[in-house]
């Protein structure tokens, strides 16, 4: 993926945010997730401070695209930071799986700010323009699931949380897991949806990549603790 297309894409998506948000008739309460096992997984918490290292825990190499960022992240404080300047940009970190990805998630914090700070979770696949099967974004107050076809962001569903989250760092955690046409969320104010929709079966993502958002110069900063895939 092009630095030009991920800046692209980023803004897609953060522009999203900007919209009124309700509840979507298509997202349900599933009566369980599937059983999906994790291939890669990377404790943040378990790193000493530090460069970003050149594989995760497994062994699996990491790829970062930087836009709108000057530096890479870095682990500080038992958790991996964007080091994201005061303004608009995204930084994607990506670990490329040999197959489709099935689950995807992160254990998360905010720090203080407004809602235009998410942490994104997309599969992409290795086309050009780039698409992904899966792209949701995780703010401090709500959730917008949505695809990617043709280098833009394609909104499926979006809803508020309960509660506003923590913006104190507070660790919670949010994955999807893919069943054909439906993705399970696992929400991180612990509530669960089920969406449908043909867009999330139409292609197979296989890169693994979990974003860095900031909407304007006083968004949330995202700190992760851990993220994984299967």
């Amino acid at each position: 993926m092009s630095r030009r297309s991920a800046l692209a894409l980023g803004l897609a998506g953060g522009a999203a945010l900007l919209g009124a948000c309700s509840s979507s008739g298509q997202a349900a309460a599933p009566s369980a997730l599937p059983v999906v096992p994790n291939r890669v997984s990377t404790v943040w918490s378990n790193h000493a401070d530090g460069p970003l290292p050149a594989v995760g825990d497994e062994g699996v190499p990491f790829t970062v695209v930087l836009t709108g960022a000057p530096e890479r992240p870095s682990v500080q404080g038992g958790a991996l930071v964007g080091n994201m300047p005061r303004k608009p940009g995204a930084i994607y970190l990506g670990q490329r799986l040999d197959s489709p990805l099935h689950r995807l998630g992160a254990r998360f914090g905010f720090g203080a700010g407004d809602a235009g700070g998410a942490l994104a979770l997309v599969a992409f696949t290795t086309d050009q323009p780039p698409r992904a099967n899966l792209h949701l974004s995780l703010t401090s107050d709500r959730w917008i699931l949505g695809v990617i076809d043709d280098g833009s962001v394609d909104e499926v569903a979006r809803d508020f949380y309960s509660a506003p989250l923590p913006l104190d760092g507070t660790p919670v955690q949010g994955e999807v897991r893919l069943a054909g046409t439906t993705a399970f969320l696992a929400l991180p104010d612990g509530s669960v949806r089920r969406v449908d929709d043909p867009r999330f079966g139409a292609v197979a993502g296989s890169i693994a990549t979990w974003e860095f958002f900031k909407l304007t110069p006083d968004s949330s900063d995202v700190r992760m603790y851990a993220t994984w895939a299967g």
